[in-house]
């Protein structure tokens, strides 16, 4: 047996479902995972989902040959679209994602209560440095300030020690949106 991270993976699935997902008693979580996705990954986020009360659904699917709208003619995409089309929540670990593809444009518009977050080809050392290990709270505070100040300047620099050194003019009228992670409201999140 991988034991890789074996005890972090309960942390990092708790704080996926408990704390972005606030998933609760009752609800259905749709999991998508393909043939490359890390099954470490999908299997305790569903043992995760089911502790809490809720109703997890894993759907595994041979990986396609791209991402996006690639997926579309390669998948079983009724079946796919009507599991997503009657979940509260999914969670995409599918290294051969179905963001932006015809699948996922139905399943968002057909579905306004649907909570889904987007994380491709997440695998356990991913998984366990993002959820278990760093502070989301903190890091979505960080992230709305730094959103803000971008936000408000036409201007930007950004330099670092380890040697970035990034510049570009910004156009304020564009929104900066700060991908939290928090999928604990209807729509699309990173």
């Amino acid at each position: 047996m991988n034991d890789f991270f074996e005890y972090e993976l309960g942390k990092a699935s708790a704080v996926l479902i408990e704390e972005l997902f606030k998933l609760e008693q009752g609800e259905s979580l749709v999991i998508t995972c393909d043939t490359q996705s890390d099954m470490r990954v999908v299997d305790a986020t569903a043992r995760m989902a089911f502790g809490v009360g809720a109703k997890p659904m894993v759907l595994r699917t041979a990986a396609p040959l791209g991402v996006g709208r690639q997926t579309d003619s390669f998948l079983p995409v009724g079946p796919l679209r009507g599991a997503l089309k009657n979940a509260d929540c999914w969670v995409e670990f599918n290294k051969q994602y179905l963001l932006y593809s015809d699948t996922w444009q139905t399943v968002t518009s057909e579905n306004p209560r649907l909570r889904y977050l987007c994380l491709p080809a997440m695998n356990v050392d991913v998984f366990v440095r993002l959820f278990a290990r760093v502070d989301q709270r903190l890091l979505a505070d960080f992230l709305g300030k730094v959103a803000a100040t971008i936000g408000k300047a036409r201007h930007i620099r950004l330099v670092t020690a380890a040697g970035t050194d990034v510049s570009f003019e910004n156009a304020p009228r564009h929104p900066v949106l700060p991908r939290t992670g928090y999928a604990d409201t209807p729509g699309t999140h990173m």
